[in-house]
This record gives structure tokens, sequence and C-alpha cells, in this order.
């Protein structure tokens, strides 16, 4: 597309299995937000959605997968792929090693699908680090003339975010321009620790909220009484993964209830046991709270995540 702007010189050397970011080093790539990254399997031209809050593996719509008959390969030349949200499997999918073409660069990679995920628009979803650019620039449109960075971590079957200490804790700041919710979005574990440092009360309201490939978790939204602050930003309510044993992103210490005045009738707390899996600290930004900014980076070899004008 006439905006899209790349930078650096592609050549065989680049050819990697599952490269790290050093395959990387001197290349930038800028895209319009839902600009899709065009790659290319098998002569076949692919758009592919950069997911920013997700988890860094190029993965395949399943329709996309039946089309390249990525399916069809020789035994040897795939694997098994598990789809877990915590510890708990989700979906199978199956892994394939693949060449492409990624924005003209030449790239080796494990390419997944899963059976029975929700494909979105497109032919399928990375993450920055599964793809073979240092630099990587979300245009958000906003017009913000600030600029903050936050120190960048996570990599290959990891999402990629920034580690943050609040009052309460630590957790991983994860910034998902893919993600269209109102709120915020804190693992249950994040969400206790959030509410007890930040006198947060749960308010009875509940919805489901998108977490990968079609699969939807229930949330509640808790009121703080005391924002809480991640750099630029200032949260009074969040959304917070209600309890369960089912995956660790849904374990972790209970939320205070609402007031006693409040009508608990819509209150659904699955208690947990000790064997339940461990949990995990996340909170997750999304898109229409990251539109008053103009631009979203990832900067690998700088392990930086900036917001800039």
């Amino acid at each position: 597309m006439a905006n899209r702007h790349t930078a650096g010189c592609a050549s065989a050397a680049s050819f990697m299995l599952c490269a790290q970011p050093c395959a990387a080093q001197n290349r930038a790539l800028t895209l319009d937000l839902d600009e899709p990254i065009q790659v290319e399997a098998n002569g076949t031209s692919l758009e592919i959605a950069l997911d920013t809050g997700g988890v860094n593996r190029l993965t395949l719509h399943p329709q996309t997968a039946a089309g390249l008959e990525a399916d069809r390969a020789p035994a040897e030349m795939y694997g098994k792929g598990r789809l877990r949200i915590g510890l708990t499997r989700i979906l199978n999918g199956r892994v394939r090693v693949r060449d492409l073409t990624i924005e003209g660069v030449p790239y080796r990679a494990r390419v997944l699908w899963f059976e029975g995920a929700s494909g979105g628009a497109g032919d399928g979803s990375v993450g920055p680090f599964a793809i073979p650019f240092d630099h990587i620039a979300i245009r958000l449109g906003g017009t913000s003339t600030e600029t903050y960075t936050f120190p960048l971590i996570g990599g290959f079957n990891r999402a990629a975010g920034a580690r943050f200490t609040h009052d309460g804790g630590e957790m991983l700041v994860k910034f998902a321009v893919e993600e269209s919710g109102d709120y915020p979005v804190a693992s249950a574990a994040a969400g206790a620790a959030i509410a007890a440092a930040y006198d947060g009360v749960a308010t009875g309201k509940f919805w489901g909220e998108h977490i990968a490939f079609g699969i939807y978790r229930p949330v509640q939204l808790v009121r703080l009484g005391r924002p809480l602050v991640i750099g630029p930003f200032r949260f009074d309510e969040i959304a917070v993964r209600v309890r369960a044993r089912v995956d660790g992103s849904g374990s972790g210490d209970q939320i205070p209830p609402p007031p006693r005045d409040w009508d608990p009738s819509g209150m659904v707390v699955i208690m947990l046991t000790q064997k339940g899996p461990p949990p995990v600290f996340s909170f997750r930004i999304p898109r229409p709270v990251l539109l008053r900014w103009n631009q979203l980076e990832y900067i690998k070899s700088a392990k930086e995540i900036r917001l800039s004008c």
C-alpha cells in the first residue's frame, strides 16, 4: 500500500527457523491501524493482521490453512500445536515450517493453525516478535504531543508487553490494538491485587470479553477508590476476569464484593481450590484507550515500547 514504509535490505541470510530478534536488526516496518502485513506463502499472497496483544506466532485462520493445503503436507513436515489460555489446553492445532516472504523479506518460520478457531478478517494474525523487523510502528491517528517509553519483554510463544510495578504488585501490561473493548482487562490475580491496593469494589456488572481466536471469558467491572496510573494512563474502572479453575488468567484472590445494599443476584464467583493453575498477572489496554496517541512502536533491539506523537 502507498502509505506503508519499510527500511533495510533483505537477503537470503535472513532465513531462520523461529528466527530470533537478531535476524531483524536494522529493519523497520510502519503500518496504519488495521493495515495488514503482506505475506507470501507458496506463491499465494496473504493478508495477516498485526496483533500486539496476542501470542507471538504467525497463526493462520483454518480456512486459509486449508486453502494452502497445509494440512496435506507429509507427516515429517508438520507437528502438533496447542492453544493454551494460562495452563489449560483450549484448542488443538497443527504446526508446519514454511518458507515465507514477509513484506519482501525472506523468512523461515513455524506457521500454526487451530481447528475450530474463529477466524477474523484477512488470513491470520501475528505478533511483533514473530516478524523479521526490529522496529515495528503502528500509526494510531491521535493528536497527543507526548512520548512515553516502557521496557519491552516477551518473545516467541509469549505476549509482548511491559513489566509494570504498581502499589499492589507486578504485572505484564499489553497494548492491544486489535481489541475494541471499552475497559482495560486484568487477569483475576492482577485485578484482585489492584483492587486490594486501590480500594477497588466489584460492581456486579458482567459481560464476555474476547481473549483469543474467538474465545470469550467472563469479566466483571471493578471500580477503584483511587486511580491506577500506568505511565500516561489513568484508570478509575477496569474489567477483571472472573475467577475460575479454567486457566491461570482466571486464578487469583477474590475481589471485595459490592456494598450490602447492592443486589447480589448477578454475582457469580467460582471458588478456587489449591489444585487450580498458578495465577497469571496481566493487564491489557485496548484500542479505544490507545487512540489518543499518534503511534505505538515496538523496538526489539532497544527493548522498548514507545507511545509517541
